[in-house]
């Protein structure tokens, strides 16, 4: 019998310790809700109650401890610049230290997203990308560039022997590509190697240089049995050096060759005067000079020399002034002209920094011509902008214009 009692006591008590729970229960959740302030207060429960905001309005804490209902904002560089210096501890960035440049005019596009010369011309610039049959023009205005298969060209045949590659060009034999407006013709060497007349191009081989008459395409060769690299063509004759060994020498296009001096390794020249270096080369570290040499009297002068560079002669402009590739041992390269031993300036140069890495780079030759001096290269917008590989023209008084968006070679100037 006890057994009976205990089973029915055992209902009864569970039935006690659940309602005992329930009210214990909801009391707490009263007590933790908002609720109590209106039915806790009116079983005595309001002595607690703290008036607070509704929940649905705050929003709820993330991870990393921003709202997150909240919207991010959209980060975003401003279209004009210029941007702050992001170590405005190490001050701005101001390299090379040469000063300001002239005006800058960068590439610009149409509303269809075509490239837009920045200075009106009207003309044809002769442009090649390497090889032979690679040759084209860029038409300005417009800046459509038109396909030219006759700049198929190669050096003739035959040449005893191959001679070692010179120039922007590909292959032993093919040296570069220009265009002689004279005789309206592509050449196989760059324009360098051409004469200021357009009569007559020259061209190296291992045994002596040779020289192609373009009208009648009737060759000669000169300095038989020496190896020769051409420093430049004029209408009397070619001006070389032996590679390796100092000097320069003129091979005429008709009588004996002279030699203009024994030092000196020349890089590039005019009808009048040679550039170069004392040495053929620095230590690394080391900065070098460019000398000049009288090719009449043979007299030889310091012409340009800027601390913590190593410079080269790039061309001429249309006074025959020295343009000079001047690169920076610490890093970046500027373009200047140089009309003295005590003058020149920039004009334009790139900077390679941690914030701040932008501006104009030539590459090869530089071509002068009515319109100002074309330079092909590249552009680099600071602050990562953006870039563009293609033509610039400089006008001197005037500024620095980006032409073309379409890169190669120049193979002459515009006409």
């Amino acid at each position: 019998m006890e057994w009976i009692r205990a089973v029915r006591t055992r209902p009864v008590l569970a039935v006690s310790i659940s309602l005992l729970s329930l009210a214990v229960l909801g009391g707490a959740a009263l007590l933790a809700t908002p609720l109590r302030c209106g039915p806790g207060r009116a079983l005595g429960l309001g002595s607690g109650c703290v008036t607070v905001g509704g929940v649905a309005g705050r929003p709820s804490p993330s991870p990393n401890g921003n709202p997150a209902s909240a919207p991010y904002p959209t980060f975003s560089y401003p279209a004009s610049g210029p941007y702050p210096n992001p170590n405005p501890a190490s001050g701005p960035y101001q390299y090379p230290a040469s000063g300001s440049y002239p005006p800058f005019y960068p590439p610009a596009t149409s509303a269809s997203g075509a490239s837009v010369a920045t200075r009106a011309v009207d003309c044809r610039l002769p442009v090649y990308a390497g090889p032979p049959g690679s040759g084209g023009f860029i038409v300005f205005p417009g800046g459509s560039f038109i396909a030219d298969p006759s700049s198929s060209v190669t050096t003739p045949s035959p040449t005893p022997t191959p001679a070692p590659p010179q120039g922007p060009g590909y292959g032993y034999s093919n040296p570069g590509l220009s265009y002689d407006r004279a005789f309206s013709r592509w050449l196989p060497v760059p324009a360098s190697w051409v004469s200021p007349d357009g009569s007559r191009y020259a061209f190296t081989a291992a045994d002596g240089i040779y020289v192609v008459n373009v009208a009648s395409a009737t060759q000669s060769e000169l300095g038989e049995g020496h190896a020769w690299y051409i420093v430049t063509v004029q209408n009397q004759g070619v001006y070389a050096g032996n590679p390796g060994i100092a000097g320069l020498w003129l091979l005429p296009f008709s009588g004996s060759p002279r030699q203009i001096t024994s030092a000196g390794y020349w890089q590039a020249g005019t009808a009048s005067a040679a550039y170069g270096t004392v040495t053929s080369a620095v230590p690394s570290g080391a900065s070098n000079s460019i000398i000049r040499l009288d090719l009449k009297t043979g007299a030889t002068s310091d012409w340009f020399a800027r601390p913590g560079t190593i410079s080269s002669v790039s061309g001429f402009d249309g006074k025959g002034d020295p343009i000079l590739q001047v690169n920076y041992i610490s890093g970046g390269n500027e373009i200047w002209i140089t009309t003295s031993p005590t003058n020149a300036s920039p004009i334009a140069g790139i900077t390679f920094s941690p914030y701040n890495s932008g501006g104009f780079n030539a590459s090869g030759t530089p071509i002068a011509d009515s319109h100002g001096i074309w330079f092909a290269g590249n552009f680099n917008s600071p602050y990562g902008g953006g870039s563009a590989t293609g033509v610039a023209l400089y006008v001197a008084g005037s500024g620095l214009y980006w032409m073309s968006s379409i890169g190669g070679q120049l193979a002459g100037g515009c006409s």
